[in-house]
């Protein structure tokens, strides 16, 4: 199959991506398609979505281009030409809020090691022995009087600062104990699948990919016996025909996981582009990501079988 790598157009810095000629929007670019190289053509990406794109190469060594694509893309990184520039208003005017914060932050904690600073004086440390004479002692004393008023002042502000976190320590803690600990949402609609939000957050952060995403969710919503016992659609593998058909794991849990994941992917309903090249490619994308989602699955609930087995 021939494939086409390409630098995207609007990206700041340089991507680049290594593509199907199917995902070319014009027809008379996908049956010359070296006639590409070197323009501007338009590409369609995932979720049906058009961009445009300046094709670099044609080969049939995916592989080949993808590593290229890589290299290419590593070193529009490194360039700082490639980099975005703050010129927009917005742009700057965030810049400048950023920085005003970071001054006021090293400003509070100068202030904060400059109160420990005394503070550890006050704790531990001797008073420092002034040799007295006639010409200072007027100054030292008035000196030693500003300084012992300042102590006292940070002194007080400490204390009330400690006590103030205090009473925010147990009304945070009463606050914590009044609210419920699980709130519990439904996993896909209409589903019937709970799951507490918390748990759900926790899942999704530790699963970077669709697969993982998949397990993880099996793992929480089904206990290691139903695991290990049953198999995800109850057919006989092509692989393991000797062996028995084990039952098809609970369907509602199994349906709203798999409708769970391709709704986080983009992929809950029909496409509604109006373009037939857009639709067919998201289609075909949403039952890969499904078959790939059912596979791992599979997988998984041979691998915990083969746990029990050997276990006893």
């Amino acid at each position: 199959m021939e494939v086409d790598k390409f630098e995207w157009v609007k990206d700041i810095p340089k991507q680049y991506s290594v593509v199907s000629l199917d995902q070319l929007v014009d027809n008379s670019h996908r049956c010359q398609p070296e006639q590409t190289v070197g323009k501007i053509v338009q590409i369609v990406w995932t979720r049906g979505k058009i961009y445009p794109g300046l094709v670099l190469k044609i080969g049939d060594e995916e592989g080949n281009l993808s590593e290229e694509a890589d290299g290419l893309a590593e070193a529009a990184a490194k360039n700082p030409t490639n980099r975005k520039t703050a010129t927009g208003g917005k742009k700057k005017g965030k810049k400048r809020i950023n920085e005003e914060t970071a001054v006021k932050i090293d400003q509070v904690l100068a202030g904060i090691e400059e109160r420990e600073r005394i503070g550890n004086q006050i704790e531990g440390e001797p008073p420092m022995e002034i040799e007295e004479n006639e010409n200072t002692n007027g100054i030292v004393n008035e000196n030693a009087s500003t300084d012992n008023k300042l102590v006292d002042d940070y002194k007080e502000k400490y204390f009330a600062l400690k006590i103030k976190f205090k009473r925010l320590k147990v009304k945070y803690r009463d606050l914590k104990q009044r609210i419920p600990e699980t709130n519990e949402v439904e996993l896909y609609p209409e589903s019937g699948v709970t799951l507490a939000s918390s748990d759900l957050a926790s899942i999704k952060m530790a699963s970077p990919k669709p697969t993982i995403l998949a397990r993880n969710l099996f793992r929480r919503l089904f206990s290691a016996a139903e695991l290990s016992g049953h198999s995800l659609q109850g057919k006989k593998c092509n692989a393991n025909q000797d062996k028995a058909t084990l039952p098809a794991i609970d369907s509602v849990r199994r349906d709203a996981v798999i409708n769970f994941i391709l709704k986080e992917e983009g992929f809950d309903g029909p496409p509604a582009t109006g373009n037939l090249a857009a639709d067919k490619i998201f289609l075909k994308s949403k039952n890969t990501t499904r078959k790939e989602i059912v596979k791992s699955l599979s997988e998984f609930l041979r691998e915990e079988n083969k746990k029990l087995v050997n276990l006893n």
